[in-house]
């Protein structure tokens, strides 16, 4: 029996899962993590593992593995894969450095190939590693996306040196790709900017590519030793796929902490608030990584002192219209301003009882959200040919069905819930490498899982004019600079 094995190194836990090659699931484990370590991420894993990586999967001959982890966190290690400085992580910012580094004609013209370079992106805190850290940083020799890192973790013997690493071209996006060519490469002119030899940038290969077997003895320690592991994917363009972003057109987004918009379009048209990925089949993945329900689960905990679930069912008989008007922070996609944090408007002290003024406010988040995801879809119409005829979504986000009918009703499209399959995104590229499947749809057959069907309803009186008016409004506010 062949075992596909899916890991998902996320910002609060590792999620492993084991699937036969007919999608169904033999074994699955999970794992919090607490710290931004990379001793606790793999102690996490071993946790996870334990469940996971059962008898029945440790025996199996045939074991395949992927990772898909985040998205723009770099781990600067030395020539043996021993970090040298703390994860770098994807949502921390070096501003000046950033301010600095965009300065530079190299920095624009990168954003022309479909990356801007931001206070989150991983250049500009590398930028300042080197400057505070000038002894330390002479001694790294790689600068490695997680998910690269852990797949040669499980794949070179401790106190081997570290050669021929190579990334897949999902992970190396963030660091500086040029993905416009035929074989995408690093993009020299914004390193050489930077003062980052290209050295210490591993080669760049397509999703799935082999990598060799499971040779260190962390990966016997858990369970996977001799597994084959193939190139992953970041945790974003491996949710498009396990959603089904295959063909021209198709749209779709995984909302948790940070929201991943995908759109699967032919070619690239360069616009502040989209980013490029190459699709790992055909064409490229358009998309953006607002930070959005983050702000959710923090004004429910620290500010009403109340879980998410608690403060969804607060919000959910509020009227449409009733509610304010939020606005997400813009320090990354639409804006990349690292001075627009989030806002509300048009709040009203009313005498209303306590409990439907938290419903107001919460319902306001949800709102906002969604237009912002709704802005997504006028944003990829307008700039592309093809229509979006439904919208799938994933992630801890799709989980409240009030939330689901008022992203349909407010999109004026079908909203299609896919189930969370821990990994099954990163497999993908490798089963169609193994020729396990003879094509993509009947990789989703056996693989994807649809949960739900949210049509829309009519769109109520408020919900349009605040649609309308929902981009402008949010322009007005970073304009006038709060």
């Amino acid at each position: 029996m062949t075992v596909l094995i899916g890991l998902d190194v996320g910002t609060t836990g590792v999620r492993m899962e084991c699937y036969t090659v007919e999608g169904e699931v033999i074994s699955s484990g999970r794992a919090p993590i607490e710290r931004q370590e990379t001793d606790h991420w793999l102690e996490a894993i071993e946790y996870a593992a334990k469940s996971a990586i059962t008898d029945e999967v440790a025996r199996d001959p045939e074991k395949l593995l992927t990772i898909q982890s985040t998205s723009g966190t770099a781990l600067l290690v030395d020539e043996y894969g021993k970090p040298i400085f703390p994860p770098q992580m994807y949502y921390e910012r070096a501003i000046s450095e950033a301010d600095e580094l965009s300065r530079f004609p190299s920095a624009q013209e990168l954003s022309w190939k479909g990356e801007t370079v931001s206070a989150t992106s991983p250049l500009p805190k590398i930028i300042r590693l080197k400057k505070g850290n000038p002894e330390a940083f002479k001694r790294v020799r790689w600068i490695l996306s997680p998910t690269t890192w852990l797949l040669y973790r499980l794949h070179i013997s401790e106190g081997m040196r570290w050669v021929d690493v190579k990334t897949d071209w999902t992970n190396a996006l963030k660091f500086g790709e040029d993905i416009t060519l035929e074989r995408p490469n690093w993009f020299k002119p914004v390193f050489m900017d930077a003062g980052v030899p290209l050295e210490l940038l591993p080669e760049i290969v397509e999703c799935g590519a082999y990598i060799g077997e499971a040779e260190s003895s962390f990966a016997f320690k858990i369970g996977v030793g001799k597994a084959k592991l193939y190139q992953g994917m970041t945790d974003g363009n491996a949710a498009a796929l396990a959603i089904g972003c295959f063909e021209t057109g198709d749209f779709g987004f995984t909302c948790g902490t940070t929201t991943a918009i995908k759109y699967v379009s032919r070619e690239m048209k360069p616009n502040k608030a989209i980013y490029y990925h190459k699709h790992p089949f055909r064409g490229y993945l358009a998309g953006a990584a607002p930070v959005t329900a983050g702000v959710l689960e923090w004004f429910a905990k620290k500010i009403m002192g109340l879980s998410v679930a608690e403060a969804m069912d607060l919000a959910k008989p509020i009227e449409p219209g009733e509610e304010p008007i939020y606005f997400p922070q813009g320090d990354r996609s639409p804006f990349y301003d690292a001075s627009l944090g989030a806002s509300m408007i048009r709040i009203w002290p009313d005498e209303i009882p306590d409990v439907r003024a938290k419903g107001r406010l919460i319902r306001a988040i949800v709102t906002g959200l969604t237009l912002f995801e709704d802005s997504y879809i006028q944003l990829f119409e307008d700039l592309f040919p093809e229509r979006i005829s439904e919208v799938r979504i994933t992630g801890g986000g799709s989980k409240t069905k009030w939330w689901n009918q008022l992203r349909a009703t407010i999109y004026q499209r079908p909203v299609k819930v896919i189930e969370e399959r821990p990994g099954i995104g990163a497999l993908i590229p490798v089963v169609m490498k193994e020729k396990i499947y003879e094509s993509l749809r009947e990789a989703e057959r056996n693989l994807i899982k649809v949960s739900s069907i949210e049509e829309p309803g009519e769109i109520p009186k408020p919900y349009v004019e605040m649609k309308e008016k929902f981009m402008n409004r949010w322009r007005l506010i970073q304009q006038a600079g709060w």
